[in-house]
């Protein structure tokens, strides 16, 4: 990263500190297998098709096992919009799919998706979010009702249900 980018967004980050990072976690029972659900979630470049903030996703990386490894995000709020890179990790033996922004960028988002089999028809899903925004948490609460985390899930159980 140049300089120049570097240092404003360490200015940003210190104009900024008042403005925590948030976490949020929840559990929900989705009406698929777990496998179903994990490659589904780990197909990260098609995100805008079930999450409903997200205008576009565009991979920039792939790992070598054909995943998405790097993945830029355009997210629309509103009264913002908000464009960031996030770093996937997968671990298909245990159904996760973790991410993680730049730890120098201002915006600093990070997480995981597990999906545990309940029955051959149903998986429980435990998602956590962690956003640090260079914005009041204000807005970005009152847009997920005061929980972001359960907002990515309610959207992701309806993709389910529509799609399959």
């Amino acid at each position: 990263m140049p300089a120049l980018a570097l240092a404003t967004s360490e200015l940003v980050r210190a104009a900024n500190a008042d403005f925590p990072a948030a976490t949020t976690e929840v559990a929900a029972t989705l009406p698929v297998r777990a496998h179903v659900a994990y490659e589904i979630f780990a197909d990260t470049g098609e995100t805008p098709r079930w999450l409903s903030v997200i205008q576009a996703a565009h991979v920039l990386e792939r790992g070598v096992d054909g995943r998405p490894s790097r993945v830029s995000f355009r997210a629309a709020f509103e009264r913002a919009t908000i464009g960031y890179v996030l770093h996937y990790q997968y671990r298909p033996e245990e159904l996760t799919v973790m991410w993680e922004s730049s730890r120098a960028g201002s915006i600093r988002i990070d997480g995981e998706a597990r999906f545990q089999p309940l029955s051959h028809r149903a998986c429980l899903m435990t998602y956590r979010l962690t956003l640090e925004l260079p914005v009041s948490g204000d807005w970005v609460e009152r847009h997920y009702d005061g929980h972001a985390a359960s907002a990515v899930v309610g959207d992701f159980r309806e993709h389910l249900r529509r799609c399959l």
